[in-house]
């Protein structure tokens, strides 16, 4: 019974003491920047927060009073929050738009505070006075929600595309809306109109230098009533992105003679790389590059590689095919086969031997064979033979079966030579006739000897023409 009396007696000093401890664990205050506004202007004021836990804290901020008013953090976060450390202090800069106030006077924009670690809340109110009402177009402040869409990654070379989308809110009427577009690289002004909770899309094209340098670039997008901006302008983060392109700029063909100009271009002035241009085997043989160039093989592909040395953006590249000389080598090829087949004996004569007998280490006999062959396209008529025997050896009698006999065979008067003479009357095309005749020589010969050639003349086309066999060498 003591102890509930006792714990009667503290239990509200305990609970006092825990509340007091509980509202200071952080103090809220504000302090106006600029808290006297006509109706299209903000208003901004600096919220102070001080942590008074041991302990780390985060503090949202917000408001109910929207849509009726705004209020924002400058710079804008959503949602807006501090984060303290024990003991520490902060500070947020809030701006407040009057979003449906019509007249002047007084008002109280209550924000809440409301502290993560121990959700307890303090509201604040931020007193705004309102100076006057001219802005207001019949009575609305005008409001326009303004989208814009544009490519985050622009290529110089393309036309750039940009969407603007209007929604007036109001039944404001808006016969002179101006849209203007700006930044580094893009700057336009659009004239337009908009009327009561009209909506309206807009497409812009813009266009660059197509050798605009790789950079970053802001866009801003603000949208004006006269003189009057009526939106926070829209901000967009734009890139310009490196390119490069190889084109073919010209063509010039001559006989067995092509010469092509190349354009190697990138936006990038310092660019470090290299250009390729696909070829053959027979053109990378042929051909001729400046700047000069290796060749290199991919995926079963030829090319051209070039390293890459940028003048102005731009660097010429020529390749020149160049098949005259393989052209002249063919046509020296060509015309030597003709002469040869022009000029070659309509006859030819062959000369070997078989049947060779040897006696005491050395050759003492063998037959003597030639062929005789008529390889033209014309009968061949009139031919003489004439074989040339040395001193020592001599003809003898026998002559192989089938084989023509000789016309004459006779002593060479002053040489002591045997001569041996065939006549035949005609060859036709094709034909083929063979002769031979035996020798035997007086002592065996030893080592390698020679016969001469044979000789042939004959008629053809009403033309006198003479041939020649090979000479026969025998040896051991």
């Amino acid at each position: 019974m003591i102890l509930f009396r006792k714990f009667i007696l503290f239990a509200p000093v305990f609970l006092i003491c825990m509340s007091i401890a509980y509202a200071a664990s952080f103090d809220v205050s504000v302090v106006p920047v600029d808290d006297k506004i006509i109706i299209d202007e903000f208003a901004t004021f600096k919220l102070n927060i001080k942590n008074n836990l041991q302990q780390k804290d985060e503090y949202r901020i917000y408001t109910l009073d929207f849509p009726t008013w705004d209020v924002r953090a400058e710079p804008i976060v959503n949602p807006i929050t501090l984060e303290l450390e024990p003991g520490k202090e902060g500070s947020v800069e809030l701006v407040v738009d009057p979003l449906k106030i019509r007249d002047i006077g007084t008002y109280h924009v209550k924000v809440n505070v409301r502290s993560k670690l121990t959700n307890k809340l303090i509201s604040v109110p931020l007193k705004v006075t309102i100076l006057s009402t001219d802005p207001l177009i019949g009575g609305y402040v005008p409001t326009v929600v303004t989208g814009i869409s544009v490519p985050e990654k622009i290529d110089p070379r393309e036309d750039v595309s940009i969407k603007i989308s209007l929604n007036n809110q109001n039944i404001i009427d808006y016969p002179d809306l101006v849209i203007k577009l700006e930044s580094h690289l893009i700057k336009d002004t659009i004239n337009t109109q908009l009327g009561p909770k009209g909506e309206k899309t807009l497409q812009i094209t813009a266009n660059l230098d197509p050798l605009t340098p790789p950079q970053e670039d802001i866009l801003v997008a603000a949208v004006f009533k006269g003189n009057r901006s009526i939106i926070n302008p829209i901000v967009r983060r734009i890139e310009v992105i490196e390119y490069i392109s190889q084109e073919l700029v010209s063509e010039k063909k001559k006989f067995l003679l092509t010469r092509s100009r190349y354009n190697f271009i990138s936006n990038n002035k310092d660019y470090e790389g290299t250009s390729k241009i696909e070829t053959t085997l027979l053109g990378s043989i042929f051909s001729s590059t400046d700047p000069k160039s290796r060749t290199i093989k991919e995926n079963g592909k030829r090319y051209f590689v070039f390293d890459v040395k940028l003048e102005n953006n731009r660097m010429q590249i020529t390749v020149t095919k160049n098949f005259i000389p393989l052209f002249i080598v063919i046509v020296l090829l060509i015309i030597m086969v003709i002469s040869y087949y022009t000029l070659r004996s309509q006859l030819v004569v062959i000369k070997e031997a078989s049947n060779i007998v040897r006696k005491e280490g050395g050759i003492s006999e063998m037959t003597v064979i030639l062929h005789i062959k008529n390889r033209g396209q014309n009968k061949i008529k009139d031919i003489e033979l004439t074989d040339f025997i040395p001193a020592l050896v001599s003809v003898g009698g026998d002559v192989p079966i089938g084989s023509l006999q000789p016309n004459k065979v006779l002593k060479h008067e002053d040489k002591g030579a045997t001569i041996v003479k065939w006549t035949i009357d005609t060859l036709d095309a094709s034909e083929e006739r063979v002769l031979s005749y035996r020798i035997k020589s007086k002592l065996s010969i030893l080592g390698s000897f020679s016969l001469s050639a044979a000789k042939a003349t004959f008629k053809s086309n009403n033309k006198s023409f003479t041939s020649h066999s090979n000479r026969l060498s025998i040896g051991d």
